[in-house]
């Protein structure tokens, strides 16, 4: 199976699961791990591997993708995983989506980020975090009378490229611009669910998910060079 063929594979299998399903981004997440991994980083957990709870400053946030270190021992039932004590985040993926109610979303996602960001980043302002989201131009708006409006040619366009504004402006953590709240890459997946081919662009759409991978491996290569 190509790249492409196992992005296509992953988002089909999160797009068919129930939107209440926690592990709906596995796939996706697995996919990350993989390109991650074929850049030399070992270690990574998340996934179909279990998500890794990772101390912030208010409490335990749930990550899709981690790498920690040093890597302490696990036994064979820690599924759902949780740092352990002198283990260290230096690298953490979130993966978010919005398939429905772009307008309400769109605001509450940006909000998440910057909070769940900060508060790893108050405690390792050394880590390196990626933000990875699924847009979909299918998506159904807000509900009137229990029926969902169903969105109407490029519905969402505008909307979401705002949305993916404010994402490049908190995508410029470098030294030394160090502020809390910013991240080091993201990466949009445009799909629009009404059409069979469900990319807007497959092509474009591998580059730049290339591009993010090499962006974290390159920041995390300035911080950690020993875990390469």
């Amino acid at each position: 199976m190509d790249l492409a063929q196992a992005l296509e594979a992953a988002l089909r299998d999160g797009l068919n699961r129930p939107s209440q399903d926690r592990r709906r981004w596995d796939l996706l997440a697995d996919y990350c791990i993989a390109r991650l991994e074929a850049r030399g980083l070992k270690g990574l957990l998340g996934g179909s591997r279990g998500e890794v709870g990772v101390k912030g400053f208010g409490r335990v946030k749930s990550w899709d993708v981690a790498l920690l270190a040093p890597l302490l021992p696990r036994g064979p039932r820690e599924r759902g995983q949780v740092q352990k004590p002198g283990e260290k985040p230096r690298l953490l993926l979130s993966l978010k989506s919005v398939l429905g109610n772009p307008q309400g979303s769109l605001p509450n996602r940006i909000d998440e980020l910057i909070g769940e960001v900060s508060s790893v980043q108050i405690l390792y302002p050394e880590v390196v975090i990626g933000y990875v989201v699924v847009l979909d131009y299918g998506a159904s708006g807000k509900s009137s009378g229990g029926v969902a409006e169903k969105p109407s040619g490029d519905s969402w366009q505008e909307s979401y490229r705002r949305f993916k504004e404010h994402l490049a402006r908190l995508s410029v953590r470098r030294p030394p611009l160090w502020v809390q709240g910013l991240i080091e890459a993201h990466w949009v997946l445009e799909v629009d669910t009404r059409t069979p081919q469900l990319f807007l662009d497959r092509e474009a759409t591998l580059r730049a998910g290339e591009e993010f991978f090499d962006a974290l491996v390159d920041s995390l290569r300035g911080r950690e060079p020993l875990l390469f």
